[in-house]
């Protein structure tokens, strides 16, 4: 990416606004939409304003007429239908609304929201996905596009684009600029603010966005909640913890200041309206980790909730929150030194934002396929953050910042076809209770590759399956599993998971779902027949089923799954499993039909680095020479990992959050002086 310069009478202006000073050096789907806190007329100066439109006629009903009425219809969202209503005159769209949704509460209401306005607004449907609700967006406009062709419309002529160009500019000044307003970016702006600074937090969504957003706990060792449980984590073992699972790779000091900050950024984030309640290790699906120290502390209310909170204290303190409004490249000064970001209004005005300290925090790149590709292979997939495509990591790079880390995925786990799973009426998660066991796990050509009692280490079964042959994993289980879960129950066929939670009344809120683990418990403990649930899978494609293995080997092209389920056999009737060391109470004969293989895919949350920094946050060159102004938080930094995940709870989340506090003060300190 070229350097941004400003020459001639745009540089004139920036000293006059103070933006060119320079220092040395000390982050699918979006939630609430918030209103932007508009920036005065005051602090923003127009210097041109212009737009060209083609000579494409507009796209609306003015040459077409309707049937009057109201008409329905549906189309598949993120997680299942999306309901909506048009109501016509005879000559226009009237009225859009969405009367039902599957999609995850609070995350999809940008488009919710926006979607249907920009239709009326435009009698057209050339309407822009909203950023980080794409799905959500475009059921809406396929629905609509329904309802008008039902009306009697032409909705592919509403389709048509119309090409505007705009080229207005615009000028701000900041103290500090943040890009990215997930958890990192959105603690950075808190913290700067705290200092006095003068702040613009930019986030390319149309509400609060991120990895943030659905996550469910940051770590911490001392915090007040730990103390008052008696419940404080040794600080060495959680140091180990980062260091081991790095494979010594990790940044020492980065580690170190990032656990020394960790209880501190908990007590602020609670002082800043933040609600957290402290969980017990194996709270989630992590059944390896019962037992294990208590790092969590969980939203009350849910990711969402916690970062729009923090943007609304952002605005409290003076500082100003754009969303649709992404941070395109950085902006330099004359000597070479950053001196802040251009950036793009939702209208298609530039901005450019002159700060004295910039901190990129766009959460890495997993939502660009490209660079996934590039880096991790075409098996790889994408990440959870749609807008997560490594704007932040292309401009610390642009000013000389060394690249580190960007070959760290966090892998979590597994997940379905998309467009297979949405054909299962009942969705996924009742399959996902039964297969995500340690039952026999296989590869494409039918090789057992492990111990598959990594079922419940999430980061450790992710990591297994990135190395499959097309990271692709089947798990296969015959009709004697399904007969037993169907008299006992699940928690007695494999482990009562939450049941060290039971009676306790724990809940908490993760992806904007509210977890009630005596709920979970008492689920799992009653017997249930999964046959049902297998059968939709087999009918969406997700899984396959046949009378005898033989069978299912050549449904599948598994060569080796006869031979592969024979040798298995064994090893349960023997009860020792001399090949990958599985504890005997999941050896599990596969031996009684019907039989069946559930195929799944990796799943990634998403990349976790990319831009080399020091324990201050400070982007740095490859000599671990700050570069000046520029500092990279959350997703965006690298130094905290190896080539995975760290196995304790919460590790990803309090990295953000304190990444973000400690950047947000430090470049606070850089422009202030403090």
């Amino acid at each position: 990416m070229k350097k941004r310069s400003l020459c001639c009478t745009m540089l004139v202006m920036a000293m006059v606004l103070g933006g060119c000073q320079s220092g040395t050096g000390q982050e699918t789907q979006t939630e609430t939409a918030a209103e932007s806190v508009s920036q005065s007329a005051a602090e923003t100066e127009e210097v041109t304003e212009a737009t060209e439109t083609s000579s494409q006629p507009e796209n609306g009903l003015q040459e077409a007429g309707y049937k009057e009425g109201v008409y329905t219809a549906q189309a598949k969202g993120n997680n299942g239908d999306v309901k909506v209503e048009v109501e016509f005159s005879s000559d226009a769209i009237v009225k859009v609304t969405v009367t039902e949704h599957q999609e995850t509460a609070g995350l999809s209401d940008p488009a919710i929201e926006k979607i249907p306005e920009r239709i009326v607004e435009g009698q057209t449907l050339n309407v822009d996905a909203v950023s980080g609700a794409t799905n959500t967006s475009n059921a809406i406009l396929e629905a609509v596009a329904d309802c008008v062709n039902q009306a009697g419309g032409d909705a592919e002529s509403l389709k048509t684009k119309t090409a505007q160009i705009n080229t207005a500019v615009e000028e701000m000044t900041a103290d500090v600029v943040v890009v990215g307003g997930g958890a990192s970016g959105s603690g950075a702006a808190l913290a700067a603010a705290g200092k006095g600074a003068k702040v613009i937090l930019l986030e390319k969504a149309a509400g609060v966005s991120g990895a943030g957003t659905m996550a469910g706990v940051m770590f911490a060792d001392h915090s007040s909640l730990q103390k008052e449980a008696g419940k404080e984590v040794d600080t060495q073992w959680l140091y180990d913890q980062y260091i081991t699972d790095s494979n010594y790779n990790a940044n020492a000091a980065l580690v170190t200041k990032v656990i020394s900050e960790s209880s501190a950024t908990v007590e602020w984030l609670m002082e800043n309206g933040v609600r957290l309640t402290l969980l017990d290790a194996g709270y989630g699906a992590q059944y390896n980790h019962k037992g294990m120290p208590t790092t969590a502390h969980g939203y009350t209310d849910g990711g969402s909730a916690a970062i729009q909170t923090l943007h609304e204290r952002i605005a409290e303190l003076g500082g100003e929150v754009l969303y649709e409004t992404p941070g395109e490249e950085l902006i330099f000064d004359a000597d070479g030194k950053v001196a802040g970001v251009a950036a793009k209004k939702p209208d298609g005005t530039t901005l450019n934002i002159h700060a004295k300290s910039v901190i990129l925090a766009t959460g890495g790149f997993g939502g660009n396929k490209e660079m996934m590709a590039e880096y991790f292979g075409e098996k790889a997939g994408t990440g959870l953050v749609g807008t997560a495509t490594g704007d932040g990591l292309k401009m610390a790079w642009s000013a000389g910042a060394a690249e580190h880390g960007s070959n760290v995925a966090q892998w979590f786990g597994m997940k379905y076809d998309s467009a297979k799973s949405k054909e299962m009426p009942n969705g996924t998660g009742k399959l996902t209770e039964l297969v995500r066991n340690p039952l026999l796990f296989v590869d494409k050509y039918g090789n057992r590759f492990g111990n598959e009692e990594e079922a419940y280490e999430s980061a450790a079964l992710g990591t297994m399956m990135y190395n499959l042959p097309d990271a692709k994993m089947y798990i296969v289980l015959d009709q004697g599993i399904v007969s037993e879960v169907a008299e006992k129950g699940l928690a007695d066929v494999f482990v009562d998971r939450w049941g060290h939670f039971y009676g306790q009344g724990v809940s908490y809120v993760e992806n904007g779902k509210t977890v009630d683990l005596d709920a979970s418990t008492e689920n799992l403990r009653t017997p249930k027949d999964y046959t049902e649930t297998l059968e939709e899978a087999v009918a969406a494609g997700v899984a396959y089923k046949a009378d005898s293995i033989e069978e299912l080997a050549q449904l599948l092209g598994m060569d080796n799954l006869t031979e592969t389920v024979n040798a298995y056999n064994q090893l349960c009737a023997d009860k020792n499993d001399t090949q990958f060391h599985k504890d005997a109470h999941f050896l599990y004969a596969v031996d009684e039909g019907p039989y069946y293989v559930v195929e799944t895919a990796l799943r990634c949350l998403g990349t976790l680095g990319g831009v080399k920094i020091n324990e201050n946050m400070q982007a740095v060159d490859q000599q671990n020479i700050p570069v000046a102004n520029l500092y990279a938080v959350g997703a965006d930094a690298g130094g905290m990992y190896g080539n995975s995940y760290v196995m304790f709870e919460g590790g990803t989340l309090g990295f953000a959050y304190i990444s973000g506090r400690v950047a947000g003060e430090c470049a606070a300190e850089n422009v202030l002086g403090q």
